[in-house]
């Protein structure tokens, strides 16, 4: 029964009664209104600064940059991707493709512990990868055609690998 009050309660204190107090603009306008292109136009009042189209679609891929790794963290990344690079290149020779083809590869050079990422890339038979490595990833991807291996840091979301459908 107290349930029922307060939430009459509610209701009858603003949040039913928005069409009985009118939807007209108000006198005073409140909104901000963006400002103008050029710099010596004046300003209507308070207005706010929108991004350009190339700015809101960076910031909506910023989740995928990746961070700049210390020479020292590529550089003990390396022998991984060059051993990798190596193993892509016989499967190659032998014309092996397919996720069970480049999970073997990849996980008989990932350094024992490490997290070990395989995901089916859609078009022909590609594979996309990633290794966790202390302080960065090693990522890429393998199908019939070509493969590539990079060595890298995490990205913004924190893992080596955007999430599927991003």
């Amino acid at each position: 029964m107290a349930l029922v009050a307060v939430l009459l309660l509610a209701v009858l204190n603003g949040c039913g009664l928005v069409g009985a107090q009118g939807a007209g603009p108000s006198a005073s306008p409140s909104a901000l209104l963006p400002c103008p292109e050029a710099a010596d136009s004046p300003a209507p009042g308070p207005c706010v600064t929108m991004p350009s189209w190339e700015q809101k679609h960076a910031g909506n891929r910023a989740y995928r940059q990746r961070h700049t790794l210390s020479p020292e963290t590529a550089a003990a990344a390396e022998p991984v991707a060059e051993a990798l690079r190596g193993r892509f290149a016989g499967l190659r020779e032998r014309e092996l493709h397919g996720e069970a083809h480049v999970a073997k590869a990849v996980r008989a050079v990932a350094p024992e512990g490490t997290h070990v990422i395989m995901r089916a890339g859609g078009a022909r038979s590609a594979v996309e990868f990633a290794i966790a490595l202390p302080g960065g990833c090693l990522t890429g991807f393998y199908d019939e055609r070509e493969s590539k291996v990079e060595v890298g840091g995490f990205i913004n979301d924190g893992g080596c690998l955007a999430a599927p459908g991003h």
